[in-house]
């Protein structure tokens, strides 16, 4: 599966009451007992969610030796889903129709053959999805990180996170959080002490509103008024300010240095719900003339391509600013043929690394955001803006 070979995406979230920490046979025998197809009574949607051993989409069977890499268990999840196709469907309605209308044009009578008719469609429809006719199935890997209590789901759509976040309580009992922006800087500053600069915090007025409010809202996270995850996005211009203006290599907050270059896709959009989302691809989106007009207009990036190099190792990804999702993360070759478990090994550590890199870079950002030194960042990048 995808997070032992080729590229990878996903979403991270937080185990509430930390990660199982023994990973022995009772742990698998958990997974077992939650694993596709082990479900008594079909849904009312007709689907099927459950675990698989993460080898492919037909593997039901967990071992220690498959499932156990270092101190993380990797396994997927598998969503089956029915649906007959709606023109099929139609089709079905029609061909009972002609059955039952036998050259009667009245039109009181022909509304009553038309809900006999879509009746009998639709149980013959679900005849043949309980018989398991027009069944799509779906894989997604998962990586339970016990170092660091973290559930890696390759998968960033909210659709398959509602069918995860119940199927983890019943088998690990334990609850979910999702790692977006805003969770992730409460973690960082009630670590650093700073959970009241936090509380206190709203967002940042990089640009004026044109009507000379100075609106500070952003729009796609007004309806929680508990979210930070408006962080992400100015996590990604503080980024584009730096990289532009100061540095592309970042000291960041373990001591550490990072060479930072953003590259290939660049989604922008405007905080007040006003002007619209921009999406710009090229190898240097920051460096065109467009990209420029629209954060000077105020728009704020919600989504970038970025290259990043950290302690020997680069990685290549896009990060969506507020869930701070990870797409199409291409890491490092692993060289020599060596030994399979080890190679599996060795991925789950670039992967770990990864998570790790954007998240110290996070962290760097942060501690200026949360600290009385950021009135003056916020200048210099309102300056930035002003020049164009």
């Amino acid at each position: 599966m995808a997070f032992l070979s080729g590229t990878v995406s996903f979403s991270r979230f937080k185990i509430v009451g930390g990660a199982p920490k023994r990973l022995d046979e009772n742990l698998l025998e958990k997974l077992r007992g939650r694993a596709i197809g082990k479900q008594r009574e079909a849904r009312m949607d007709q689907t099927d969610v459950g675990w698989i051993g993460g080898r492919h989409l037909l593997d039901r069977e967990f071992a220690i030796e498959k499932n156990i890499l270092l101190d993380g268990l990797h396994f997927g999840l598998r969503i089956d889903t029915s649906r007959i196709p709606p023109d099929l469907l139609r089709a079905y309605v029609e061909q009972e129709l002609d059955a039952l209308r036998d050259g009667n044009g009245n039109a009181r009578v022909f509304a009553k053959l038309k809900k006999r008719a879509v009746e009998a469609a639709r149980n013959r429809a679900d005849r043949e999805v309980r018989d398991g006719r027009y069944r799509r199935s779906r894989q997604f890997p998962m990586l339970v990180d016990t170092r660091r209590d973290v559930l890696f789901a390759g998968a960033t759509q909210p659709a398959v996170h509602e069918q995860l976040y119940p199927l983890f309580k019943e088998t690990f009992g334990k609850r979910l959080e999702p790692l977006s922006a805003g969770l992730l800087g409460q973690d960082v500053a009630e670590r650093l002490g700073m959970a009241r600069q936090l509380e206190n915090a709203g967002p940042s007025r990089f640009v004026e509103h044109p009507d000379g409010n100075g609106h500070g809202d952003v729009y796609w996270t007004a309806h929680d008024s508990q979210s930070r995850d408006y962080l992400g996005n100015e996590f990604l211009l503080w980024l584009w300010y730096t990289l532009s203006e100061e540095t592309d290599t970042i000291e960041l907050a373990d001591k550490t240095e990072a060479s930072v270059v953003m590259v290939k896709q660049l989604v922008l959009e405007c905080p007040w719900a006003e002007t619209g989302k921009e999406v710009i691809t090229c190898e240097g989106p920051t460096e065109l003339p467009e990209s420029r007009r629209a954060i000077r207009s105020g728009k704020l990036p919600r989504k970038a391509g970025l290259i990043v190099s950290r302690q020997g190792e680069q990685y290549e990804f896009t990060l969506q600013a507020e869930t701070m999702n990870i797409s199409a993360g291409a890491l490092p070759r692993i060289e020599g043929n060596g030994d399979p478990t080890a190679r599996r090994e060795e991925r789950v550590e670039q992967i770990r690394h990864m998570a790790e890199t954007v998240d110290v870079l996070y962290e760097t950002f942060l501690r200026r955001r949360l600290s009385a030194d950021w009135r003056g960042e916020l200048a210099k990048m309102q300056g930035w803006l002003r020049r164009g």
